[in-house]
């Protein structure tokens, strides 16, 4: 088959083929030999904050190991969601593999279906990693986690990382954030190593209660000591004690990124207190300073400036604005696109704190929310709005833009991807 058809088999499975829990991709697996059981994983979940996790991880241990990263949604291509290090898998392997979890897909359709987008590409993942024999996995969860098809590494798992969580995907893992939380607890591993960024009550009760029953060790975050030194357009300092006082930069921007840094940070001091992964702090410090994660509040243009912010749901708006509050900037210039299952009104509130005007894309995508409620519930927060192509909105603020003013891009992950792909000039349709 070719690359384009692959895609297209691939993109048939959007929506379809629901499977309770991940029984389906679990006998794949067993049908193929067990590729998962051979390898060593790092498993990240968490409602915000998880692939910026994932990528300060992988940029720290590719230093000394072999990494592979699983990842989503893609920013250019399905290919980008399957890396070793930092290089994405190739056109040819991608089609290999396909081709091969097409073939013997029917060991297992009979009794439970075909397998849906992510159980493929997660089998597409599991078996490149296990061919290419790296020496880590960090593997991201989609959605929840509990169910999740990623959640099928029951051996050899080095630590779980939960990231901060908040009410998203309600329809499917519930409308309290027990519910949710209890979702993302279920990649806990019986006397497994988990550390979670999480601070509120309700969540914390449901993540403890999940390790004492699999008597997992559970470490927090915020049980650091830390400092935050400065934190702007320019990235953050900030001061941490672990066995002692370390300082830290990133240039990574925004706030909320000091908070993913530091669960990341824990979780490697933790492999190396336990010997399970060799990580020097003076690594740590050497390499965080140059991380960076496209579409998560990324400086795309100086001038004009353009930021793209992939805050997708409330929480990660609210910790969009946070930043905002630190970043010396005259107008805001919002582009905004919301996907329809998100809580958009609430979004809309935060963000209209910092600004009084706002253009939609309408995107081509079926889980895009109604422009017209978009409109309306602009309008309810004194935002004047408009719809727009992403190449208009771009020209129509840059005809507008003075010094000292931004042009943020945000609202979905999706429309991250076109938006930048807009700016920089790539085909992200592929």
């Amino acid at each position: 088959m070719s690359y384009s058809k692959i895609i297209e088999n691939i993109e048939s499975r959007i929506g379809q083929f629901k499977s309770t829990g991940n029984m389906r991709i679990r006998k794949f697996l067993e049908q193929i030999g067990s590729p998962h059981e051979k390898l060593k994983v790092i498993h990240v979940a968490g409602t915000n904050g998880k692939g910026s996790i994932v990528n300060f991880l992988k940029d720290v241990l590719k230093d000394s190991y072999t990494v592979g990263t699983f990842v989503s949604p893609h920013l250019i291509t399905y290919r980008d969601r399957i890396k070793i290090n930092d290089i994405e898998i190739s056109k040819d392997n991608f089609v290999k593999i396909a081709e091969f979890i097409i073939k013997n897909e029917k060991l297992i359709e009979e009794e439970y279906g075909r397998l849906n987008l992510f159980e493929f590409l997660t089998i597409m993942a599991v078996i490149y990693f296990e061919e290419k024999e790296i020496d880590i996995a960090i593997m991201e969860v989609g959605m929840g986690g509990r169910a999740d098809s990623t959640n099928i590494f029951d051996k050899e798992k080095l630590i779980s990382i939960i990231s901060s969580i908040s009410m998203d995907h309600m329809e499917y893992l519930g409308s309290a954030i027990e519910k949710i939380a209890l979702a993302k607890a279920g990649i806990i591993n019986q006397n497994g190593l988990v550390v979670t960024t999480n601070r509120d009550p309700r969540i914390l009760k449901v993540l403890i209660n999940e390790a004492e029953d699999k008597n997992a060790s559970l470490y927090y975050s915020y049980d650091l000591e830390y400092e935050v030194i400065m934190s702007d357009l320019t990235g953050s300092v900030f001061k941490l004690k672990l066995d002692k006082w370390e300082e830290f930069s990133i240039k990574q921007l925004g706030t909320y990124q000091i908070e993913n840094a530091i669960g990341a940070i824990y979780a490697l001091y933790l492999l190396n207190k336990n010997k399970i992964l060799d990580v020097n702090i003076e690594d740590i410090k050497r390499i965080l300073k140059n991380s960076v994660w496209p579409g998560r509040m990324e400086i795309v243009s100086k001038n004009p400036l353009i930021i793209l912010d992939g805050a997708h749901n409330e929480d990660g708006i609210k910790k969009l604005t946070e930043s905002l509050k630190n970043f010396k900037f005259n107008k805001l210039h919002l582009i905004m696109s919301v996907l329809s299952d998100k809580e958009h009104a609430k979004m809309l509130a935060e963000i209209s704190n910092f600004t009084d005007e706002v253009v939609f894309v309408d995107l081509n995508y079926k889980r895009s929310s109604d422009i017209h409620d978009l409109i309306k519930e602009a309008n309810e927060y004194n935002l004047k709005a408009q719809v727009m192509k992403v190449e208009d909105a771009l020209y129509y603020y840059k005809n507008k833009y003075k010094d000292k003013d931004i042009i943020l891009v945000t609202g979905s992950l999706y429309f991250v991807s076109e938006a930048r792909a807009e700016i920089l000039g790539y085909d992200y349709s592929i």
